[in-house]
């Protein structure tokens, strides 16, 4: 048979055609997504977020795409390093805590004011709203996730605190940088150190009270440690993220990529905040089933709390616009227009 140029240009660009087509058509990729985080297995956040999640993308992607959870930090002791365990790919995704890498996350550590928010999921509303002003500490990573939960309560070991004046001396773990400054500023001692450890710290005396989220209370059985939970003390919200090693993103096809941006973002921060509220109520319950006595400091005693926060606050401020080169004041206002 004769093949004139016309004829193999047509059969040339034919191959071309279906060759590109082959290439274009991205296969699914099958995968099991390492999830690393340092809590119990029962903890709220595995309960009402990543085991959801893991659910829901096996689902959503007819089983191709899993997640196996990895929890009490089995893929590395230390939730200080989850950042450093999502970046170097220890992890395909981990959940941690941006406060125990402050200089990292210094921009989002704005969202720790103490009362700027009532609540985890006004606190996330305003991160996502305003996502753009916070996006680039997280470049190392693919954010799939970040929220807030509820201002923390004071759990004390032996005192109660009912005033300004019984904070005096007190060693008092504190959740992030700008609570450490209230709690110096209202005579207390500050004491850093990750929620894991603070069980230990109260049930041997090392600290004195512990500042959390009531949701820690069952978390961590602070309730075996305690005599009193003062829950009104104006206080801090910590916020939480959801990070995938950028390989790991890149490796899953687009659909794939669809299909999880569909679960996460502020859908998933939401259900976060949502979990740590109703984790929150249970831990006060337990804590009153415990024979923990649950204090609410009078308006009198709340109004001597806030009389030292001006100054501490704007310094705080100040602080974190030398560390970012941003205008930590103006972030303070476009997070607190919500």
């Amino acid at each position: 048979m004769l093949i004139n140029a016309r004829n193999v240009r047509s059969m040339a660009i034919a191959v071309l055609t279906v060759a590109t087509a082959a290439i274009s058509v991205q296969p699914a990729v099958s995968a099991e997504l390492k999830v690393a985080h340092f809590m119990p297995a029962m903890h709220p956040m595995d309960q009402g977020v990543m085991s959801p999640l893991a659910e829901d993308i096996s689902t959503a992607t007819g089983g191709a795409l899993t997640m196996r959870i990895y929890p009490s930090g089995e893929l590395g002791k230390g939730p200080v390093q989850q950042y450093k365990r999502v970046v170097t790919g220890v992890a395909d995704i981990v959940f941690g805590i941006p406060e125990y890498t402050p200089k990292q996350f210094a921009k989002t550590g704005v969202v720790h004011i103490p009362g700027l928010f009532a609540n985890g999921t006004e606190a996330t509303n305003a991160l996502w709203d305003n996502i753009e002003l916070f996006e680039d500490e997280y470049a190392g990573a693919k954010l799939l996730g970040l929220w807030a939960n509820n201002p923390s309560v004071l759990i004390t070991r032996e005192k109660p605190v009912r005033t300004l004046a019984d904070m005096q001396g007190m060693k008092i773990r504190t959740p992030n940088p700008v609570m450490a400054a209230l709690v110096e500023a209202w005579g207390g001692i500050p004491v850093s150190m990750p929620t894991t450890d603070t069980y230990n710290a109260m049930n041997t005396g090392v600290i004195d009270a512990v500042m959390i989220g009531p949701s820690g209370i069952r978390s961590y059985k602070l309730n075996e440690t305690a005599k009193y939970v003062t829950t009104n003390i104006p206080s801090a919200l910590d916020s939480f993220y959801l990070l995938m090693n950028n390989s790991s993103w890149d490796q899953l096809s687009d659909e794939q990529k669809t299909q999880l941006d569909a679960l996460t973002g502020r859908k998933i921060s939401l259900q976060g905040a949502k979990s740590f509220f109703e984790a929150g109520q249970a831990g006060l319950d337990l804590a009153r089933e415990s024979g923990v006595e649950l204090i609410e400091i009078s308006p009198e005693a709340d109004a001597e709390f806030r009389a030292g926060m001006k100054d501490t606050l704007t310094a705080f401020l100040d602080e974190k616009s030398d560390q970012t080169g941003a205008d930590a004041h103006a972030i303070a206002a476009a997070l607190g227009s919500k």
